[in-house]
């Protein structure tokens, strides 16, 4: 949800600007293209948002997003004040509100929406995320015990989905503490004709199979967050550990619980140069088979959504990142990764590697927004994807 935000933002003002000629698009401190003064101008402003699907578990498509920016005209004098006094302009200020909702297709018949919404409160003391969504998916599961692993299970599933955050800080230390809600109802279904394959491998498929599973859970999350930014961090550091509990007391199917530790670093090794390094864990526990799509997968830049998925997977990445000039950024980044069905399991596994480059353009200074293209290069495919920040 995140990344959501930021490819929406940022997509919006470098295609949205046509629209309101008499906008200042020219940065007055350096003379490049620059959409802070829209933003700032036209905080309620709704725009519509073309952009490019690239996710190689569900092919190319197309995706049309709108976004809002809530900011209380306060808030916006202050940014332009401050856009005025330095490099990044006011991008160490509070994040705005911002409302995202989209619609997308691609080659391979996937369809979907979604809506979206985070706001802070109380000098960013309390923090709220929601976000829901429909889609038609057709996709690609792999590692399921049962089956070979370069065996895939073609899917198509259709659904909904809806997940809430609430966090408060912790007086006025970069800990928050808060609590999740998740839910998830999907119509699961091949999308090949069970009478080409095996006998073998149909009774096994219609085992995993539940067509019409649903999934609910409540949770509580800890986060240490001392990011100087929120799209484009340069300095700081952010630790994430969440637990959920899913259970039929609260309307799931199934029972069982997933943890998620997550720590993200971003060192300035010079005036120019930032080194970020980013560790994940996941795991999820259950007494019974659980639906496919629930478990969790090896997720970096390269690699294909669930192309490798386990009951315990763990990830870790390096990014350094070099500003050339005031405007332009290139980076290079190599992660690697590892899935297995425990934790023993997962660290005899066969390590999947992915790495590439890419650049970023800042295209709203005094919101610290940073709009670029990466490649990637995994195990099985190159890849390239439109990312807002990092690609973390």
């Amino acid at each position: 949800m995140k990344s959501t935000f930021r490819l929406a933002i940022a997509s919006s003002l470098l295609l949205g600007h046509t629209a309101l000629a008499s906008t200042n698009f020219i940065d007055p401190i350096d003379g490049y293209f620059d959409a802070g003064e829209y933003l700032a101008e036209n905080a309620y402003g709704f725009l519509p948002v073309p952009s490019i699907i690239t996710e190689p578990s569900v092919g190319t498509g197309l995706l049309l997003m709108g976004i809002f920016l809530h900011e209380s005209p306060e808030q916006t004098a202050k940014r332009q004040q401050v856009a005025k006094d330095s490099v990044d302009g006011g991008a160490q200020l509070l994040t705005p509100g911002i409302s995202a909702a989209g619609i997308g297709a691609t080659d391979n018949g996937s369809k979907f929406g979604f809506l979206g919404h985070r706001e802070t409160w109380q000098q960013d003391h309390i923090r709220y995320l929601i976000g829901g969504g429909y889609g038609d998916v057709n996709m690609n599961f792999y590692s399921q015990s049962d089956f070979a692993q370069d065996i895939a299970l073609d899917l198509n599933m259709q659904g909904y989905g809806l997940m809430q955050k609430l966090q408060f800080r912790l007086f006025d230390s970069p800990l928050f503490l808060g609590v999740t809600q998740k839910y998830a109802k999907v119509d699961l279904a091949s999308n090949k004709e069970l009478s080409l394959l095996p006998p073998e491998l149909v009774d096994r498929l219609t085992d995993i199979l539940d067509p019409s599973p649903a999934v609910s859970s409540l949770g509580a999350v800890l986060q240490y967050d001392s990011l100087n930014n929120f799209f484009m961090p340069t300095k700081g550091y952010d630790y994430t550990i969440e637990y959920d509990w899913f259970n039929t007391a609260i309307g799931s199917d199934y029972d069982y619980q997933t943890i998620k530790a997550t720590g993200i670093n971003y060192w300035p090794m010079t005036q120019s140069v930032t080194l970020g390094v980013k560790l994940n864990y996941q795991t999820i526990s259950s007494d019974t088979r659980l639906p496919v799509f629930t478990y969790p997968y090896i997720e970096m830049r390269g690699i294909p959504r669930n192309r490798y998925q386990g009951e315990a997977v763990s990830t870790g990445e390096v990014e350094l990142m070099w500003r050339i000039t005031p405007r332009w950024m290139v980076l290079s980044f190599v992660g690697s990764g590892l899935a297995g069905d425990s934790n023993s399991d997962m660290w005899d596994s066969d390590e999947q590697t992915a790495y590439g480059a890419g650049f970023r353009y800042t295209i709203a200074r005094r919101y610290g927004l940073h709009m670029g293209i990466d490649v990637a290069k995994g195990p099985e495919d190159t890849a390239w994807y439109i990312n807002v920040g990092t690609g973390f």
